[in-house]
């Protein structure tokens, strides 16, 4: 679902207006692209930082240095999140039969491991179709 007129992801919600706003725009063609909110969502915000950063001019003469907003809006680590991550993980498979791999994911999934299994279920066992049925 694209967002306009002030309506922005959740993880935008404590970056300075100027930021978030170039998030939303860099976003919403992601999502236009790729169809992947996830995707779009995690990054705009890191896209929208480094235009900021490679154009300190588009900030005007009344908006605070990058630098300072980097250190006090950081982007917390994002461990406890369903966005986005680019490892070996996107197309694993998890073994169901293996109770320490349930436990893992279900922790990294933040999910009980019947709600995993409930999952599983309904999408198969690739961690990358889980994420996105998790992100929904």
């Amino acid at each position: 679902m694209p967002w306009y007129n002030g309506d922005y992801p959740p993880s935008f919600k404590n970056q300075p207006k100027y930021i978030r706003d170039k998030a939303t725009e860099i976003a919403n063609e992601i999502l236009q692209e790729s169809g992947d909110e996830g995707l779009a969502i995690a990054t705009g915000l890191k896209k929208a930082r480094e235009y900021f950063e490679e154009h300190p001019e588009a900030l005007g003469d009344d908006q605070p240095d990058p630098d300072e907003i980097r250190e006090q809006y950081a982007i917390e680590d994002d461990s406890d999140t369903l966005e986005p991550f680019d490892d070996e993980n996107e197309h694993r498979i998890i073994d169901m039969d293996d109770p320490a791999e349930v436990a893992y994911w279900a922790a990294q999934f933040q999910i009980s491991e019947e709600y995993l299994k409930t999952v599983v279920l309904l999408n198969g066992n690739e961690v990358k179709e889980i994420k996105k049925y998790l992100s929904v």
